[in-house]
C-alpha cells in the first residue's frame, strides 16, 4: 500500500477541524499519517487536538502564515519524517463520508504513471456541486459544473481544498509557490506547473468530499480579500497567460471584478448575473495598488 501523508492546516477553526479528523478516522485505507499545522498562533488548538487524536503529528506556528507557507511547512515535515508516496493537502473545513475514498484515489493515481495531481468532487453541505476541477481557456479560469461526470477525466486544475500530489511531482517542481500568500490561485498555479512538466491533472468524480467553503477566508476584511484577489490574479496572469489574454484579464476583467460581482459563484459570466458592488471605488483603488505591487516586485 502506498504511503499517504495528509497535511491539514487550521486557523482558529477547532470545531470544524475536529469534524474533519473524526471523519478521517473512518477511512478503511490505513497506510496514511496526518500532519497538522496549527497556524492559529495561540497554541491552544494544537494542544487540544493532541489530547483527542494522539497519533497526529502536530506543528505549531506563530500564526497567520498563509495557505502556501503553512501547507509547505506540513508537507516538508511529512517528506522528511514519513517519506510518503503521495501528499494530500486537505482543508480543515472538509469531511469525508465514504470509507473507501482514499483507496479509490490511490487506485486512480496508480493506474497511470503520468498522473501527477488528483482532485475529487467537492460538494457543499447540502449536497450541491461546488467544484470538480476546471480549465484555463484563453483568459478565463473555468470550473467544470457537469454533475453527471462519473469517470475519471483530465482537467487543467483542481481545487486546493483537496489536492492529492504524487511524490515524483514534488521532486520535480517542488511545493506550492509562497508568492501567492496568504491564499488564492496557488493551487491552479501548481497544477499548471505540473502540466508543463508532462504530468496529467485528473478529477475523480466518484469520490465526494464535503467542503464548507471559505470559513477561514471569510473572517478577513473585504478590502484585504479584494487586494489579495487582484495581487495574485495579476501574478498568475503574468505567468500563465499570453498576449491579448493576459492584457484582457489584467486590464479589463479584473476592473470589472472590482466594480461588479456575480449573484453566485456558479453563475456564468454574463451581465444579467452581475450586481454593482457598493465598494467599487475602493476596489478600483485596490486594483491599482495591486498593479503597482507587481511592478515594484518585478517579474513574478
Amino acid at each position: 500500500m502506498k504511503k499517504v501523508a495528509i497535511v491539514i492546516s487550521t486557523y482558529n477553526q477547532e470545531d470544524l477541524l475536529k469534524k474533519c479528523l473524526n471523519s478521517l478516522q473512518k477511512t478503511d485505507y490505513k497506510n496514511y499519517k496526518i500532519f497538522l499545522v496549527d497556524d492559529s498562533g495561540n497554541k491552544k488548538i494544537g494542544k487540544n487536538i493532541k489530547r483527542y487524536f494522539k497519533k497526529i503529528d502536530i506543528t505549531i506556528t506563530k500564526g497567520s502564515s498563509g495557505f502556501s507557507k503553512v501547507y509547505n511547512i506540513g508537507a516538508r515535515r511529512a517528506l522528511k519524517n514519513y517519506a510518503p508516496d503521495y501528499v494530500l493537502l486537505l482543508n480543515d473545513d472538509t469531511e469525508v463520508t465514504d470509507r473507501s475514498w482514499l483507496k479509490k484515489m490511490i487506485e486512480v493515481g496508480e493506474s497511470d504513471e503520468k498522473i501527477g495531481v488528483l482532485g475529487c468532487k467537492l460538494i457543499y453541505p447540502d449536497g450541491s456541486l461546488q467544484n470538480i476541477g476546471g480549465y484555463v481557456r484563453e483568459w478565463e479560469i473555468t470550473k467544470n459544473m457537469d454533475e453527471s461526470k462519473k469517470q475519471v477525466f483530465e482537467v487543467d486544475h483542481v481545487m486546493g481544498a483537496f489536492i492529492l500530489i504524487k511524490r515524483k511531482v514534488i521532486d520535480k517542481i517542488g511545493l506550492l509557490d509562497e508568492i501567492y500568500n496568504p491564499y488564492l490561485l496557488e493551487d491552479t498555479d501548481y497544477c499548471l506547473r505540473a502540466k508543463e512538466k508532462g504530468f496529467k491533472i485528473v478529477s475523480v468524480p466518484c469520490v465526494k468530499i464535503i467542503h464548507k467553503k471559505g470559513k477561514t477566508v471569510d473572517t478577513s476584511p473585504n478590502s484585504e480579500r479584494m487586494f489579495v484577489r487582484f495581487k495574485n490574479d495579476i501574478i498568475f496572469s503574468r505567468r500563465h497567460l499570453k498576449g491579448w489574454n493576459k492584457f484582457f484579464r489584467i486590464f479589463i476583467f479584473l476592473p470589472m471584478v472590482a466594480v461588479f460581482r456575480k449573484n453566485t459563484d456558479e453563475d456564468e459570466l454574463k451581465f444579467k448575473n452581475f450586481k454593482l458592488r457598493k465598494s467599487f471605488l475602493i476596489n478600483i483603488i485596490l486594483w491599482i495598488k495591486a498593479l503597482f505591487y507587481n511592478l515594484l516586485n518585478g517579474k513574478n
